[in-house]
């Protein structure tokens, strides 16, 4: 099995994956570490970032596609259900071949922006979630954050206002109904302020304000989901429906170093797993809901599906879809095929690439990528994406600590954008420390490393798409005193 090689970890930092490897495993606390510098000197002069980087030509595919299980957003002037564009059909010219990878700057300003979903009423109209708790509309042709009291959405979290790099709790995800805008419901994932302690992680529903439908109505919220939270740190928070309508889950394993909390390999525990729920109330609230030091969360309600994986099974947490992961900062469905990649945060020597599927055991805490943890025996002999003779699956891609100050993985997305046709289907990911942008292709049997496209010179934090199927990539700006001043969105974008 071959996977990308690394360089040697010099940067102590992990905004993602490395507090939990910064952490006293006794009891779970958190410490912030520096940040790495875009110098490879040791240099700590505030000096924000550039995004020159460095562009790589992507090699041409040699792989074919997967037929496609579901159909992608329309992306010219077409109707489909409440959902209506005037935008032409492509609003970049075509490029031919395959150039090389460049960001183009799309706006600047925005607090910790970890994930940016298209308005399903408007390719070119972005919602912006912004750690600290807003969530901001971006208008086309717009180029700086909004102001706060413009948000569509304000919820009270963790770390709300910290300048400062570590922190990994707030608000973490955001998605919209499958039926929106006939159906006008949100959902968010988050960490609430007003419970005390490290957790919870909160799942809420909000619809739209009637009079003003920029906004969601704060009476109309309804927790959907709850999970206590024993660390401050590996929440997981990213949530997306899929092309079944259901909702999936990143959870990470709570937190600590090391597995501290013994949950990756707990089966009746939510945590160091991927959850897919429907979130439709089945009118039971309190039955087989469990949600341990999980204050504050009376009355939570959802249906498990009836055909997730683990359903009857007295051994497992029913809404449980996939096991041992780490932490899944970010992951997306494929909108062409249904392909669900998340990047996985690592401990501390490497990070992977793995397609999600049902019932899978993606190795953690016994493995971290395809390489045993620790001391544990482990087999790694197995393809990408085949299971071991432990029946834990094998990632896609890696990349070690040892290169270039590698240390915390960002899934950032698969591209549908109509600029680089020849670019279709690619899956993009991202390193914090290192700002490394890396492709691949996968088809389904066999994976295609592309390898470093680009250096985007700002540590990468989120991700999103346009509606067009354009990749987004959220950086922060941070000096060279550990503070961040400035959160920007980026659109993945061809070298000219």
């Amino acid at each position: 099995m071959t996977f990308m090689r690394c360089y040697p970890l010099a940067c102590t930092l992990a905004l993602l994956a490395c507090n939990g490897d910064k952490t006293d495993e006794s009891s779970g606390e958190t410490t912030n570490a520096t940040p790495a510098s875009s110098s490879t000197t040791g240099d700590t002069t505030d000096v924000e970032p550039t995004v020159a980087g460095t562009d790589t030509t992507i090699d041409p595919p040699t792989t074919t596609t997967p037929e496609p299980t579901t159909t992608p957003t329309p992306t010219t002037g077409e109707t489909t259900d409440d959902t209506t564009t005037d935008a032409p059909v492509c609003p970049q010219t075509p490029v031919d071949g395959m150039p090389g990878v460049d960001l183009e700057l799309i706006a600047d300003g925005f607090d910790r922006p970890v994930l940016v979903v298209p308005d399903p009423r408007d390719p070119d109209r972005l919602f912006v979630v912004e750690q600290g708790g807003h969530i901001k509309i971006l208008e086309p042709g717009e180029t700086t954050a909004p102001p706060d009291e413009d948000a569509f959405l304000f919820v009270g979290v963790k770390n709300a206002n910290s300048d400062q790099i570590g922190p990994e709790a707030g608000l973490l995800g955001f998605a919209f109904h499958p039926d929106f805008p006939a159906d006008p419901r949100v959902y968010i994932n988050y960490n609430p302020s007003e419970v005390q302690g490290t957790g919870p992680t909160w799942i809420d529903e909000y619809k739209l304000d009637a009079n003003d439908p920029d906004k969601v109505d704060p009476a109309s919220r309804r927790l959907v989901y709850a999970v206590g939270q024993p660390a401050a740190n590996h929440n997981g928070g990213m949530i997306s429906f899929g092309p079944d309508g259901l909702l999936y889950i990143g959870m990470g394993d709570g937190g600590g170093g090391g597995d501290t909390f013994d949950t990756s390999r707990d089966n009746l525990s939510q945590h160091a797993k991927m959850l897919r729920i429907d979130v439709e109330p089945d009118g039971t609230p309190d039955s087989n809901k469990a949600c341990d030091d999980c204050p504050m969360a009376d009355g939570f309600d959802f249906t498990v599906p009836a055909d997730n994986p683990f359903v009857g099974d007295p051994n497992y947490a029913p809404e449980i879809w996939a096991t041992g992961v780490r932490n899944p900062w970010r992951f997306q469905f494929d909108s062409a095929t249904g392909v669900l990649y998340a990047a996985d945060v690592g401990q501390g020597n490497y990070e992977e690439v793995s397609v999600i599927e049902k019932g899978g055991d993606y190795g953690w805490a016994v493995m971290e990528a395809n390489h045993c943890f620790e001391n544990n025996d482990c087999d790694t002999s197995a393809a990408p994406n085949a299971a071991n003779a432990d029946g834990m699956i094998a990632p896609i891609a890696e990349f070690s600590h040892d290169e270039n100050d590698r240390c915390s993985i960002t899934g950032l997305g698969v591209y549908h954008g109509c600029e680089v046709p020849a670019w279709d289907g690619v899956y993009f990911y991202a390193d914090y420390c290192s700002t490394e942008i890396w492709a691949l292709r996968w088809d389904g049997s066999n994976v295609e490393e592309l390898g470093v496209v680009k250096v985007a010179g700002e540590p990468v934090v989120g991700s999103g798409h346009t509606g067009r199927g354009d990749v987004i990539v959220t950086t922060v700006v941070v000096t060279g005193l550990n503070q961040i001043v400035g959160g920007k969105i980026y659109r993945i974008a061809p070298a000219g």
